[in-house]
C-alpha cells in the first residue's frame, strides 16, 4: 500500500451541501450580523406545551419564535443553540432557504473522501482519453443523462465495477476542526450571466484559508502481474501514482477559458483578476489547484473540453440530454452559442467577490 497524508486548502468559499435546506425561524434564527442554527429538538421539548397551542390564526409557533418569547436572550442559550457562524442571509421571511454544508454528528464540517475522489476521476479521465487515443463519439452518450460517457469510462478505468482502475484508490474524509460549525458562514451566491446576475441563493459556506486533512492509499496490490491478468489495468498505474501533475493539466486549462469567461463578465472584475492569479501561480509538483463542490460547473464535472472540441458532437450532447436550460418564452439555442451561459459565484452588497469551490491540493507521501 503507497500512503499519502492529504492536505486541502480552501481559496474560495466552498460549499458541499448535504441535500437540506434549513428554514428561518425553523432551523436557524438570525440575530444582528450573526446566523445561529437552532436546536429544534431541544427547543420543542422545552416549551412542548406552547408548541402544541396554535395562534389565533390557527399556525403553530416555530421554533424559533419559541425560543424568542420564553427566553431573555436566546442566543446566549446553549442548549437550544447548535452552532453559529457570521453572515446573514439576505431573506428575513419565514421559511426563507438556506443550504446547508455537509457536517458530521457533531456539527464539524467535513470534505466527503467520495467528493474529492470524484474530482481525481474527472482530471484522470481528463487525460486519459488522448493517450489511449480515445475518440469520443455519439454513441457514448446515449439517450439518459444518467449514464452518458459510461462507455468511455469503461474503456479508460475497466469493464465493470469489480475491475474499476479507481478500486485501487482510497481516499479518506477530510476534517478540519473538533469545533462545531467552525469555519462556517452565511454566504451570498447568484447565478452570473455575462450581462446580469440572476436570483439571490443562500449558502452555509466554508470560507477561504480553510485546512483540511486526510489520508489517501494506492493499493498496490492491485497492479502486480497475477492481478493484471484478472483486472487488466494495463499499467495505468502511474495514472494514480501521478495525481497532482493530472489534476494540475486539468485545472489550468479550464482556469485559462474561466479568466476569459469572467473577464467578459460585467460585474466580475474581482474574480476575473482571481482566475489571472490562479493562471499565472507556479504550482509545486505534489499539488495542484482543484476546485470542488457547488458552483464547479458542468465543465468542471465531465469530459469538459474533450466534448467540445468536436462543435457537432458538442451540439449533439447538450440538445440530447437538454442541458441548456432557458425559459419557455426564450429563442431556442443557437448553435456555437457560449455554454455553460452562467457561473454561480458568491456576491457581496450586490458584487461579485469570487468564484466557488476552488481549493490547493497537497499530497505528501509517506515514507
Amino acid at each position: 500500500m503507497t500512503n499519502y497524508t492529504v492536505k486541502l486548502t480552501t481559496l474560495t468559499p466552498l460549499h458541499i451541501g448535504d441535500g437540506t435546506d434549513l428554514r428561518n425561524n425553523f432551523d436557524y434564527i438570525v440575530q444582528g450580523d450573526r446566523t445561529y442554527r437552532l436546536n429544534t429538538d431541544t427547543i420543542l421539548e422545552a416549551f412542548f406545551e406552547k408548541a402544541m397551542q396554535p395562534k389565533r390564526n390557527g399556525i403553530y409557533l416555530t421554533p424559533g419564535e419559541l425560543l424568542a418569547e420564553n427566553t431573555a436572550n436566546a442566543t446566549a442559550q446553549a442548549d437550544y443553540i447548535r452552532y453559529h457562524m457570521p453572515g446573514v442571509p439576505r431573506s428575513g421571511k419565514t421559511f426563507a432557504e438556506l443550504k446547508s454544508f455537509i457536517k458530521d454528528v457533531n456539527d464539524r464540517p467535513y470534505v466527503p473522501g467520495s467528493s474529492l475522489k470524484g474530482a481525481l476521476r474527472t482530471a484522470v479521465a481528463w487525460g486519459g482519453l488522448p493517450e489511449l487515443n480515445q475518440r469520443l463519439q455519439r454513441s457514448d452518450f446515449g439517450r439518459s443523462k444518467s449514464w452518458a460517457g459510461q462507455g468511455v469510462e469503461r474503456t479508460l478505468f475497466g469493464s465493470n465495477p469489480n475491475k474499476n482502475l479507481f478500486r485501487a484508490l482510497q481516499v479518506s474524509d477530510l476534517s478540519g476542526t473538533d469545533a462545531a460549525g467552525a469555519r462556517l458562514s452565511v454566504v451570498n451566491a447568484q447565478v452570473l450571466t455575462r450581462r446580469e446576475v440572476g436570483s439571490p441563493i443562500e449558502l452555509e459556506a466554508i470560507a477561504g484559508d480553510a485546512v483540511f486533512t486526510g489520508t489517501l492509499k494506492i493499493d498496490d496490490t492491485l497492479f502486480t502481474a497475477q492481478a493484471e491478468r484478472v483486472l487488466r489495468f494495463n499499467n495505468r498505474k502511474h495514472w494514480l501514482t501521478e495525481l497532482p501533475q493530472r489534476v494540475q493539466a486539468h485545472s489550468k486549462e479550464r482556469i485559462e477559458k474561466l479568466a476569459n469567461w469572467f473577464a467578459n463578465a460585467e460585474g466580475a472584475t474581482r474574480a476575473a483578476k482571481f482566475y489571472r492569479q490562479l493562471a499565472a501561480a507556479k504550482v509545486p509538483a505534489n499539488m495542484a489547484l482543484l476546485q470542488l463542490g457547488w458552483g464547479s460547473g458542468w465543465d468542471g464535472k465531465t469530459f469538459g473540453s474533450r466534448i467540445s472540441a468536436d462543435s457537432q458532437l458538442f451540439e449533439h450532447v447538450i440538445r440530447q440530454h437538454r442541458l441548456q436550460r432557458r425559459p419557455r418564452s426564450a429563442p431556442p439555442r443557437r448553435a456555437g452559442a457560449a455554454f455553460p451561459s452562467s457561473r454561480r459565484v458568491a456576491v457581496q452588497n450586490d458584487n461579485v467577490i469570487a468564484p466557488f469551490g476552488w481549493c490547493l491540493l497537497q499530497l505528501t507521501k509517506v515514507e
